[in-house]
């Protein structure tokens, strides 16, 4: 029998629990994306992430977790490419990315980045040691350099980015992706403001922006056991401006993009919004794809 965690039968890393579970939910819609037949992106190691994670049937019960996979198992295909395409775009060249709160992310080993091209992945020490428990069973190897860094996002990151060899006087690509949500807004503009100053001229940043309203609409839609966990870790969560003015403000020229129109951009379409809790949620939050510069 296979230990949780551990896909080799060894005792390892314990599964993720709280928000890192959550991460679990993302693998799995990537995993069923790259089973399509023409999928937007192809992650080989999701499914050994699900594997591992022993989820079953957390995505499909019928409490509020259903609602959430329901609402997000089309949209979060958009998010993962999109986001691929910023990064591939941005190391054209910058030659170095920093990915906050990474979760599964794997991207380091499924896009085809240039050698020199460093990714610094920061997250909890125990989601880092999960993954790379699943990756080093795949036997997978990064397109360029991979540096994982525990850290607790709430606290001091800096300081163990730059031990991990990050050089603010270079420019860099960061992303921020499904975090905000999960933030207060004190954080999150804490959160900005340590990225800003770490940013040299020529950086980019991508986020998924989520204002403190589409947060609460989110929290009150979902209901159940799991809704009730997942959306008691949304409170207070998400920025109290909006995306071009709280970047403006950090020294960042934003552009936000929307989520209908990436995904007709990409031939998928969206379900169509209407007025249950769900749908204002993401009428609010169809704005949340952002890409920007520092001035």
């Amino acid at each position: 029998m296979t230990t949780p965690g551990s896909p080799s039968g060894r005792p390892g890393a314990p599964v993720p629990t709280g928000v890192g579970r959550t991460a679990l939910m993302v693998a799995a819609a990537r995993a069923a994306e790259s089973a399509r037949e023409e999928p937007l992106f192809a992650d080989p190691y999701a499914a050994d992430f699900l594997a591992a994670g022993d989820i079953g049937e957390e995505t499909t019960d019928a409490d509020g977790a259903s609602k959430i996979w329901d609402s997000f198992s089309s949209y979060l295909p958009i998010r993962t490419r999109f986001f691929d395409d910023y990064l591939l775009d941005a190391t054209r060249t910058i030659r170095q990315v920093v990915i906050i709160a990474a979760g599964l992310d794997t991207r380091a080993f499924r896009l085809p980045l240039a050698p020199e091209v460093t990714v610094y992945e920061l997250d909890t020490p125990e989601m880092l040691a999960f993954k790379q428990q699943v990756l080093d069973a795949r036997g997978a190897r990064p397109a360029g350099h991979r540096i994982a860094v525990p850290v607790d996002l709430r606290e001091d990151w800096g300081s163990p980015l730059a031990a991990a060899g990050f050089d603010p006087s270079a420019s860099s690509a960061w992303l921020v992706e499904g975090l905000l949500s999960y933030l207060t807004p004190e954080h999150n503009d804490r959160l900005l403001a340590g990225i800003s100053d770490r940013s040299a001229a020529g950086s980019r940043l991508s986020i998924e922006y989520l204002h403190v309203d589409a947060v609460a609409l989110m929290a009150a839609a979902v209901t159940g056991e799991s809704g009730t966990e997942i959306s008691a870790m949304w409170q207070g969560g998400g920025v109290a401006e909006p995306a071009q003015t709280w970047l403006d403000r950090h020294g960042w020229d934003a552009e936000v993009f929307d989520t209908h129109e990436r995904a007709a951009a990409y031939h998928r379409e969206l379900p169509p919004l209407g007025d249950s809790p769900m749908d204002r949620f993401g009428d609010t939050a169809r704005s949340g794809l952002v890409i920007a510069r520092r001035h």
